[in-house]
């Protein structure tokens, strides 16, 4: 049903962004995966992409395993490779303007990954160690309605 007249309809809607989203996400790992003779980018995981309102820019956010010079070492083999990632992409996107490609190191992820190493620190105090999961407590037996 067509829009009523002088409103605003966004035809670029939740769905097809989330769908854009989800389809650049799975293209750019898999260019990158292709990319494998480049060592830097084999420690690369994709997280997830986020596209602009318009549709015009696509930001990838990614992780890298190893320590910090090797994450600089990643993200400058990324920026080296945008252009071949974006020409690998141009031919699976239908929108009228190629979203253009930014990479951002994933912080969200360096946080959820800091928060496992707190938990396992913790869990390693306890008596055992942390290896066996702690046991539901016994549900309480409910109380006679009549004392006798």
């Amino acid at each position: 049903m067509p829009a009523p007249a002088g409103s605003k309809r966004n035809s670029h809607g939740p769905s097809r962004k989330a769908r854009l989203e989800s389809l650049l996400r799975r293209e750019i790992a898999s260019t990158l995966q292709a990319l494998t003779d480049d060592p830097r980018l084999r420690v690369v995981t994709i997280t997830r992409v986020e596209m602009s309102g318009d549709l015009h820019e696509a930001k990838a956010y990614w992780t890298a395993l190893g320590t910090r010079p090797e994450r600089r070492q990643a993200e400058a083999a990324l920026a080296a490779v945008r252009g071949r990632i974006q020409s690998a992409y141009a031919k699976s996107v239908t929108t009228r303007l190629l979203p253009i490609l930014s990479f951002a190191y994933d912080e969200n992820e360096q946080k959820r990954t800091g928060m496992d190493e707190l938990i396992r620190k913790a869990r390693s105090t306890d008596p055992d160690q942390g290896t066996v999961p702690t046991p539901p407590a016994p549900e309480p037996k409910p109380e006679p309605l009549h004392p006798e």
